[in-house]
């Protein structure tokens, strides 16, 4: 490896570790394995942003109707309080998006170049 450039394997690693979980196995030109680590990690990351959002549309109504002053600390325990109710679904889809995010980081450094 030069001085300047990075390998592809060190480039894979570096898009699966800091972009989103299979996107370093297209730089490998592994784009059927990619899509095991990516599809799941969308999947899973768009029930976590749906979750998300609707716990702000809660917050940010009860702001907005007056039923929860605009302090910092209510509203921070408002939240906690609607994340105590988030159920399993939460739990399961943030689990696979860790586990596709390390899945794809050990899977492309195992990965012969």
């Amino acid at each position: 490896m030069s001085g300047s450039s990075l390998s592809k394997r060190t480039q894979a690693l570096l898009l699966s570790a800091l972009v989103f979980p299979g996107s370093g196995h297209f730089v490998l030109q592994r784009k059927a394995r990619g899509c095991l680590f990516l599809v799941p990690a969308l999947i899973a990351l768009v029930l976590v942003l749906r979750q998300i959002m609707a716990r702000l549309d809660q917050v940010l109504a009860q702001i907005d109707s007056g039923a929860l002053p605009l302090d910092v600390q209510l509203i921070m325990e408002k939240i906690d309080a609607l994340s105590a109710n988030d159920g399993p679904v939460m739990t399961v889809a943030v689990g696979v998006l860790v586990a596709c995010w390390l899945g794809s980081l050990i899977d492309t450094w195992l990965i012969k170049p």
